[in-house]
């Protein structure tokens, strides 16, 4: 029945959901870093399945698996950028700062697989077997606005409350942010011995060095 149907979506989705949080929270060594990344990954399935209803369209097999495999799909998005993002904190740059140079450099990635699979699912929309077709341009439609959820919604909160989060786990314990010029430094310091000072009263004059030992010339009789 549809109401069963409507059971399973939820159970397989909730599943799916608290699985991949659970993830993102190890990898982010923060519980509500985890959380909150996973807001962007909440969007397709809100807006596509609230979108279904406000049409009034009923929810079949096909409609129900499409939930769980647009979340897992999404949230590859989302580990690309918030890694980015935590490379660029790691490199001493701000939050806006950061989030900027995260989209340059994996935007385009980004929007070019959102393509290419949205092109490749939409390709099964003009199958004759409905649940097929229904599949199809749904899971385009999902894959879709995932996207604009990292592209939009996760760089807002990454400038926001989530990359604050994500500043207190890499800071330091003295509460610097670690740079690589930082870390540079202390390794030149490690390296760096200090140069032998002269004894005060040492006898001056000419004298040969043969390996590590210093040897005094003799001075010639008069």
């Amino acid at each position: 029945t549809q109401q069963a149907v409507l059971v399973s979506l939820i159970k397989s989705f909730a599943l799916a959901f608290v699985m991949i949080a659970v993830v993102m929270m190890v990898i982010l060594k923060s519980p509500v870093a985890g959380l909150l990344a996973m807001v962007p990954n909440l969007m397709p399935v809100g807006v596509v399945f609230g979108l279904l209803a406000w049409n009034g369209l009923a929810v079949d097999i096909g409609t129900m698996i499409t939930a769980s495999v647009a979340l897992g799909i999404a949230v590859d998005g989302t580990l690309h950028l918030v890694t980015w993002f935590r490379d660029g904190l790691h490199e001493g740059k701000g939050r806006h700062e950061a989030v900027a140079e995260a989209l340059a450099r994996c935007g385009p990635a980004l929007w070019q697989t959102t393509l290419i699979i949205g092109l490749g699912m939409f390709m099964l929309f003009p199958a004759e077997l409905l649940l097929v077709s229904r599949f199809g341009w749904l899971m385009a439609a999902l894959i879709g606005c995932a996207f604009l959820g990292d592209a939009i919604v996760l760089s807002a909160l990454l400038a926001g409350p989530l990359g604050a989060v994500l500043e207190k786990v890499i800071q330091t314990p003295n509460g610097q942010i670690a740079t690589g010029s930082s870390e540079t430094e202390v390794a030149a310091d490690s390296h760096t011995t200090a140069e032998p000072a002269h004894p005060q009263g040492a006898v001056a004059g000419p004298h040969i060095l043969s390996g590590s030992t210093v040897r005094h010339r003799p001075a010639r009789p008069a």
